[in-house]
């Protein structure tokens, strides 16, 4: 079977590897029909040694179940918490998760939406219809956007690209703007130490209690910064890779904000995340569905990475096609 290695920094290719053989009664191998092309391994994808593989948003079917697995049959299609690097990959049985009928296979890769849901229940959302933002609205930031109109909140979305603006509202927003376009109300920079934060609080303080970074960039970090009041939280959720990031950690301290980290680590939630997602998209609870999604052959997997940074405002979300090894890039949703 073939598997999706790295040659050298931005060069992938696949090898030839054996297959993968249950060695424990709760496994099951699935045979991949697609994984998603992940923002989080752009850096390590264009700075990769040899041998290094990536993948980790797969669906795909059934191929052969341990003999102690009993909710999965040959032939069921499924998603879930595992590897996507080769044709042919191992899952436990509880990290795996059966597509309805209700979803497709391009719609049903429930990792990023486990990390979405996962992201948005540690956040604190003070009061329904209180004014949260997202900083970011990329296909993270619109799914986290959708999410937190679910929970009640009226949520300011920003970012650079107007393409994705359109998008956040399309998925929940109510108001969007540039970094510049930011009304005055919602930037707080405070220096002194003195401030009267009760009389601040008083009078109306400026900035938002909820603030959440989904662009994985310095300057979206000191805007979610800014854009925080006094005792606020931002929530991270960009998985930010590759050089340092610098942020003013005078305004952390002096305004109090918490700054928590929500990128998925607990497996329990997560798996409760999978199963909640199907739930929500398949009632219609969730506006989070046909996203304009770009389908690679797996041989394109470089050109499917190398577009990640490009691909605003022409489609939101990228997948490499298992079943594929020749033919032309195409969008769906």
């Amino acid at each position: 079977m073939k598997k999706l290695v790295a040659f050298g920094p931005g060069k992938c290719g696949l090898e030839e590897v054996p297959m993968p053989v249950i060695e424990r009664d709760d496994e099951v191998i699935v045979k991949l029909k697609y994984c998603g092309v992940c923002r989080s391994e752009h850096y390590g994808w264009s700075t990769a040694e040899a041998g290094m593989t990536f993948g980790h948003e797969p669906v795909g079917v059934v191929y052969k179940v341990g003999k102690n697995v009993k909710r999965f049959k040959v032939g069921d299609r499924v998603s879930g918490l595992f590897s996507g690097n080769a044709e042919y990959v191992l899952a436990l049985e509880k990290c795996l998760f059966k597509i309805p009928d209700c979803l497709s296979d391009e719609e049903a890769v429930l990792e990023p939406l486990s990390c979405l849901i996962s992201a948005v229940s540690k956040v604190r959302i003070p009061v329904v219809g209180d004014k949260v933002a997202v900083v970011g609205c990329g296909y993270m930031g619109c799914g986290a956007i959708s999410l937190l109109a679910m929970r009640g909140a009226h949520v300011v979305a920003v970012d650079i690209r107007r393409e994705c603006l359109e998008d956040a509202k399309k998925f929940g927003a109510a108001e969007v703007y540039t970094p510049d376009e930011l009304p005055a109300k919602y930037l707080t920079v405070s220096t002194d130490h003195n401030d009267h934060l009760s009389e601040q609080t008083e009078k109306g303080e400026r900035g938002l209690k909820l603030v959440m970074e989904w662009a994985e960039t310095n300057e979206s970090l000191d805007l979610a910064i800014n854009m925080t009041r006094m005792c606020g939280q931002i929530a991270v959720g960009a998985y930010h890779t590759g050089e340092k990031r610098l942020v003013n950690v005078e305004q952390l301290n002096v305004k109090a904000i918490d700054m928590l980290s929500t990128h998925p680590r607990e497996m329990e939630l997560n798996i409760e995340a999978c199963r909640r997602a199907i739930e929500l998209l398949c009632e219609g609870r969730w506006n989070f569905r046909h996203i304009p999604t770009k389908i690679y052959p797996i041989t394109r997997f470089d050109e499917a990475q190398g577009e990640l940074v490009t691909k605003y405002g022409k489609h939101m979300k990228s997948l490499v096609d298992w079943t594929k090894t020749e033919g032309e890039p195409y969008i769906t949703e």
